[in-house]
């Protein structure tokens, strides 16, 4: 028999090429065109349940409150509608459409028997003065029957109290109209008002003369019989047709129906199995449970037979955003269990145990929960669930569910994904919707998509974990890992890969736990950017693990179509340009750049015009590859020389130290008895000095997170302790924040009851420390301010500057434009820049025996690069502050200019013809010089490497 609900064709998108391999120049041309921004033509349709009609070459889904629509391509849908016939109305009302049904007798034993004339809507109804039948249409499902050539709708008639019933109606087209044939099942008869009379009870058990006594639990039923809602109608490979349905209660359960009439198959029994308690497994009435019980959480289940196996889709959770709802899968040899899990678990509950949430049951693989910032996606999706599944007639298999949105609203949208089989047998869901690929799980099988080469680089990965706390809107956001063609892992999550020759299966050891599952190339959504993705399962916990990278010829159109070049033909220079600034780090990309005169302008564009006598052209050159695909550009660019690279406006005068953390007592270049201390508190590690950044000129300090007494910091002896300031205060130093910690100290200090300090929100705060008189200042509180002036992974030039009516930011030698301020002054309220007096400011830079990086605030320390901090005893003005940037991106020996004494490397060239150098007892040496102190043109030099 073919199932027209399983056996399609579907008529869909060309296959999706895979990428070039050879060497191949990408314009920005083909960039610009190579992919393209791409939406869905979406619908919000709740408990959608999907089916394929042949006629009219369109998938319709069906949803609760008589939500219909239908796509042609499984991506985009077109809202419709459907109706009901009632006599010789074909669009009957809600009102009318459930109260007569038109069969009116059955077969049992080769008998007729009579069908008690069941009013669905009457028996939902008659308890609740103020039930709406307009909101108790639920979770229809829709199949084609070919033995009755009808499209038959099973539909959830829902009451209070358990009060419901799942009916079938018919029709000739899908789109109705749909005529009430009889009720399929029905429970709530446990009271008087509903009496088992009026149900098909005695076709089942035969003539009662009282309700037995197993039904007769009162308002206890949903801890032992089910909630006939929700249904699931299929026919198995051998043309049986079956009805799963349940919600929450009692749990879920099948029945066989009658191919003939779609109604229940009254020869088929069921044993009573543990009936007189909440343990029950089989009844007579009800059929076999597969699943739940005890009250625990599970809705909506499906079951679609895909390749091997049956699969039993369960909704754990409620459907809330922040209640809790996702997948679980199970699987069986057979329609009618039994269920178990990856785990070897059952999908019956033996007790009530809470199975969803931050302590919830692991029971079921998890295909998808919550996630966010996932490819191009800018709003978290959530409660994904209470789905459907088709399979086409070349193998294929979709996932179709409902899914909500972490944006503090009820709203959903209907999503498709596809599903793959893997190595185990064990369902995956694709990591992106489904765009119009065409892979099958036999492609998989029998052709490996990529070579390892191919396979290897940095991938985004979300792992679906359990125990999510969907109470507070808990998500799980990507990740980086590295996977190396040598099959190793690295990154935020470590361990190995293989890939199965000659397959699309592939594995993945994370954290120790193994994750089988299939790559495929796919397009993401939002983009028609294709990827290489990763879709895989763990068979000892049950979660899931999605990954992608963009394949390589997208990997560099998107690099092209995004970035920013850094430079421009014939520019002139005369500070640092971060070339690499242009590399999104977004992708697998390498970027390479070169310099005809390394000694002027760095491959990674630090500026050296030191000792430079003319303006020269500098040639720099980028390339740009990902395997198979590569772009170029040169520039040619004026190199100002020393002289005409200074600046005119006074940076120098009120310097008062200089740390720049190059030698080995760390010492302020303008005394060396004050020396800095690497620190910590705590358990926190103490900061630690490198020299491996190329735009840095010798060593840097990084210290690590940590919180209010636990800091990694940097004490400095305050050069300003004691100073009067009257023409105020500045301090300037280099920052490279690793992340967005808006709290802790990058710079701070503290005379022991006042402090003062500044965090990487740009956020400057105050406070006297009087507990009679408190005076404080917040400038940019985090709390009213989210600043992106000071990014991360970028160093950054920060500058202070401190006056008896202000406090003033540079960044990057531009003001920043704070726009909030919030204190208190004499017991008045402070909430514009003018209404606080900075001398106390200035008092505390002058009482505070020592200045930290990383430690100040109220909270801790960041994970964070420090270099060149500089103090001064005045204010200085913009312009100053400009020359002050100028200088400090350039090559330029601060140490040497405090001190008298030049710093030189010995990687700088040296001539002996022109460069000769003595030690201090005044003899010539014959080579390059050493670590050490030397004389050169009348001045002393110190060589530091």
């Amino acid at each position: 028999m073919t199932d027209i609900k399983l056996k399609h064709v579907l008529l869909l998108a060309a296959a999706i090429p895979l990428a070039a391999s050879a060497q191949t120049e990408l314009t920005y041309t083909e960039a610009k065109t190579l992919y393209a921004n791409k939406t869905k033509k979406e619908v919000s349709i709740h408990d959608p349940s999907v089916v394929y009609d042949q006629g009219s070459g369109r998938y319709y889904i069906f949803g609760s409150h008589r939500g219909c629509a239908y796509s042609t391509d499984m991506q985009n849908w077109t809202s419709s509608s459907f109706t009901w016939q009632q006599g010789t109305n074909n669009n009957a009302g809600n009102d009318v459409a459930f109260v007569t049904p038109a069969v009116t007798a059955v077969k049992k034993g080769g008998a007729t028997v009579a069908l008690p004339a069941f009013n669905a809507m009457d028996w939902s109804k008659r308890s609740d003065a103020s039930y709406d039948i307009n909101g108790n249409m639920w979770a229809p499902d829709v199949i084609w029957n070919p033995t009755m050539n009808k499209w038959c709708q099973y539909l959830s008639i829902n009451g209070d109290a358990w009060h419901s019933s799942i009916i079938l109606l018919t029709a000739d087209n899908i789109t109705g109209p749909y005529l009430y044939q009889g009720p399929v099942v029905t429970c709530g008869f446990y009271d008087t008002s509903h009496s088992y009379k009026e149900t098909d009870l005695e076709i089942v058990l035969g003539e009662q003369s009282a309700l037995p006594s197993r039904y007769n639990v009162g308002t206890k039923w949903g801890e032992r019989w089910p909630h006939t809602i929700d249904p699931n109608v299929f026919f198995d490979e051998e043309g049986k047709l079956w009805l799963c349905y349940g919600s929450w209660s009692g749990g879920i359960w099948m029945l066989e129906l009658d191919e003939e009439t779609g109604l229940r198959d009254y020869d088929v029994e069921y044993p009573s199995v543990n009936g007189s308690s909440n343990g029950v497994t089989s009844d007579p009435y009800f059929g076999k449970k597969i699943a739940g019980g005890y009250y625990v959480s599970g809705e909506g289940p499906y079951i679609e037979h895909i390749g091997n196996w049956y699969y039993l889709f369960v909704s754990y959770g409620f459907f809330s955003p922040d209640g809790g709802y996702e997948m679980r899968v199970f699987r069986s040899d057979k329609p009618d269990g039994p269920y178990k899990d990856s785990k070897g678990k059952s999908a019956i509950f033996t007790s009530y145990a809470m199975n969803y949430g931050k302590n919830g049951d692991t029971r079921g693989g998890k295909l998808m929960g919550a996630y966010n910032g996932w490819g191009f996606q800018t709003v978290g999706e959530c409660a994904q669930g209470h789905n459907s599944a088709i399979t086409t007639e070349d193998g294929r298999a979709f996932l179709v569910c409902h899914t909500k949105f972490n944006d503090g609203t009820a709203g959903h949208q209907v999503r498709a994904h596809q599903l793959f089989t893997n190595s185990d047998g064990w369902l995956v869901a694709s990591p992106f919707r489904y765009n119009g690929e065409m892979v099958t799980d036999a492609d998989i099988a029998s052709a490996q998509p990529f070579t390892a080469a191919e396979l290897a680089g940095t991938y985004k990965l979300l792992i679906h974990k359990y125990g999510m706390d969907y109470a507070n809107y808990e998500e799980v956001t990507p990740i980086e890992i590295t996977l190396s063609e040598d099959g190793k892992i690295t990154g935020g999550k470590t361990g190995t890969w293989t890939i199965t020759e000659g397959t699309g299966y592939i594995s993945l050891v994370l954290g120790g736990i193994k994750y089988n599952g299939v790559v495929t190339e796919e397009v993401m959504d939002g983009k028609t950017v294709h990827t290489v993705s990763l879709s895989a399962s763990a068979p000892s916990t049950g979660t899931s693990v999605w990954a992608y990278k963009m394949s390589p010829k997208y990997d560099l159109a998107w690099q092209l179509n995004n970035q920013t070049e850094p430079l421009v033909n014939k520019q002139n220079v005369m500070r640092d340009i971060d070339l690499y600034s242009m590399d999104l780090k977004a992708g697998n990309v390498k970027m390479t750049w070169t310099s005809s005169n390394e000694d002027v302008i760095s491959p990674y564009g630090k500026y050296n015009p030191t000792g430079l006598q003319e303006n020269t052209y500098v040639d720099l050159s980028v390339r740009l590859e990902t395997p198979g695909w590569y772009w170029e550009k040169s520039y040619t660019v004026n190199a100002y020389s020393e002289a005409n690279a200074l600046p005119t406006a006074d940076w120098q005068s009120g310097m008062v130290a200089y740390y720049g953390f190059n030698d080995d007592d760390l010492a302020d270049a303008f005394d060396s008895s004050r020396k800095a201390s690497l620190l910590k508190k705590g358990t926190n590690k103490v900061p630690t000095l490198s020299d491996d950044d190329p735009l840095r000129t010798g060593n840097y300090v990084h210290l690590t997170f940590g919180a209010n007494g636990n800091e990694s910091y940097v004490a400095m002896p305050n050069p300003l302790l004691g100073q009067e300031l009257a023409n105020g205060a500045t301090i300037s130093f280099w920052v490279k924040r690793a992340d967005n910690n808006s709290w802790d100290a990058l710079f701070g200090l503290t005379d022991g009851t006042a402090r003062l300090y500044m965090t990487g929100n740009t956020y400057i705060g105050y406070n006297d420390g009087n507990a009679e008189n408190n005076n404080w200042i917040d400038i940019n509180h985090p709390n009213d301010v989210v600043a992106t002036t000071l990014g991360t992974g970028t160093w950054h030039l920060v500058t202070l500057v401190f006056t008896k009516s202000s406090v003033t930011m540079y960044v990057d030698s531009k003001k920043t434009n704070f726009s909030k301020w919030n204190g208190v002054m004499d017991g008045k309220t402070v909430t514009t820049a003018t209404g606080f007096d900075y001398s106390l400011l200035l008092d505390l830079l002058s009482s505070s025996a020592e200045i930290c990086l990383g430690k100040g605030s109220f909270w801790g320390s960041p994970d964070a690069m420090f270099d060149d901090f500089i103090v001064y005893n005045r204010a200085l003005s913009i312009s100053e502050v400009m020359a002050l940037g100028r200088m400090e991106t350039r090559v330029f020996d601060f140490y040497g200019w405090a001190t008298g004494i030049d710093v030189v490397t010995t990687s700088q060239p040296h001539d002996p013809a022109s460069s000769v150098y003595y030690d201090l007892q005044g003899r010539r040496l014959s080579g390059r010089p050493t670590r050490g102190l030397y004389i050169k043109d009348h001045k002393i030099f110190k060589v530091d490497k």
